[in-house]
């Protein structure tokens, strides 16, 4: 089958101040892929090649991985981040990062603005390029809570910066998005199992819009009526097919569906502030949408509703057995999500944590992991390249992952 590479800026480069230096493609307890000075080791031994390094390591790189990600899985869990949405958009709004994020919130409101509005919330700016967003907008959340909304000043920037973020996750997606080749891939699964299970941290509509232009159902927790509710228990239901309108011992299950949630929100949640029922809308009209923002608060605020609920499920899910959790370009900012993930490794021996972002190497706390770990793999990969190689499911027997 044939191998797709993605590039990336960045991303392969492995020359520093004119030394070559060692550069991880795959880390775990038992496979390690690196190259140090134009050569390729694998396991501790170095692989004979012909051709250019960094090509042979990510190929040797996505054979690996493409055989781990073939065997069988009764649950698989996906957790993606804001770098699945990176740099991606039909538009001049694409998925970006929080210092890309900041810098527009910073070119958009002033720097004046923003300077005088952190010495009224009494955060200190030294570098305003060098703010984090979601420290400042805790200082000034937290004033606001303690002034109960009576400084105009403060809450009317304070909100400009949120339709800021708002705007910049109205992302429109492109032909090219690796979201569809992603769902495809990843829920070509024999029927009986486990639906795919994909929780995102991203306010965006990417994997939305692929979905409906892929076909796929979504069973997102909101109710199939019109207006569409949420109702926990949405997420217990599911799509069979019964021929004839005849019930048969055993049910056939639609293909093409799969779960979402959303655990900081969506562009195309409302609160109906009648019922305080959380409503789907069109994410484009959607003035005041339901979000967790960037801040100390998000932490608080999951445990309210619809949060809570996904957050329970996710914990839930973590827990299932022979489960393969994937991780895409999240990058270990939420604590209380963290928790639920290294508590399940410790209490479910046979949950497998696949971590792909294309900066592996700042994730030096989990490749410490590794070592009392059999289950984490760390891999050097975007979202790209990951969605074009991913194995469709034809293996249904699972080995260890550190087994040839």
């Amino acid at each position: 089958m044939s191998v797709f590479l993605s590039r990336k800026r960045n991303d392969y480069k492995y020359e520093k101040e004119g030394r070559k230096y060692l550069k991880d493609y795959i880390i775990s307890q038992r496979k390690r892929l690196y190259i140090k000075e134009d050569k390729i080791y694998y396991n501790g031994k170095e692989l004979e090649f012909e051709g250019n390094a960094m090509e042979i390591a990510i190929q040797k790189k996505i054979e690996i991985y493409r055989d781990f990600l073939s065997r069988h899985f009764d649950n698989t869990i996906v957790l993606t981040g804001a770098g699945s949405s990176y740099g991606i958009g039909k538009t001049e709004i694409k998925g970006m990062t929080m210092k890309k994020l900041w810098e527009k919130i910073v070119e958009t409101c002033g720097e004046q603005s923003i300077e005088k509005l952190g010495k009224k919330i009494n955060y200190k700016i030294d570098d305003i390029s060098k703010v984090n967003l979601e420290e400042f907008l805790s200082h000034a959340s937290l004033f606001l809570l303690l002034y109960k909304d009576s400084d105009i000043e403060v809450k009317t920037v304070v909100n400009r910066i949120k339709r800021i973020i708002i705007e910049n996750c109205t992302i429109i997606m492109p032909e090219d998005s690796p979201h569809k080749e992603f769902l495809k891939r990843i829920t070509a699964r024999k029927l009986k199992h486990s639906r795919l299970k994909l929780f995102t941290t991203n306010y965006d509509m990417l994997f939305e819009q692929a979905a409906n232009e892929c076909g796929f159902t979504m069973i997102d927790g909101f109710s199939f009526t019109f207006p569409r509710v949420f109702n926990g228990n949405n997420y217990d239901y599911d799509i069979v097919i019964r021929k004839n309108s005849r019930i048969t011992a055993q049910e056939n299950y639609a293909s093409k569906v799969f779960h979402l949630y959303k655990l900081h929100g969506s562009l195309d949640w409302k609160r109906d502030t009648e019922t305080d029922q959380i409503k789907k809308c069109d994410f484009s009209n959607n003035e005041e949408p339901v979000m967790i923002f960037p801040s100390s608060i998000k932490y608080e605020t999951s445990y309210e509703q619809p949060f809570f609920e996904m957050m329970s499920r996710f914990q839930s899910e973590l827990r299932t057995d022979n489960a393969l959790l994937i991780i895409i370009g999240y990058s270990f900012g939420d604590k209380h999500i963290n928790s639920m993930i290294f508590e399940a490794l410790e209490l479910n021996h046979s949950l497998q944590l696949v971590i792909v972002d294309p900066f592996i190497e700042n994730f030096n706390d989990i490749i410490k992991k590794t070592e009392r770990s059999a289950n984490i793999m760390l891999i050097r990969s975007d979202f790209k390249e990951l969605a074009l190689n991913y194995p469709y499911s034809y293996a249904y027997s699972q080995d260890e992952m550190g087994e040839e």
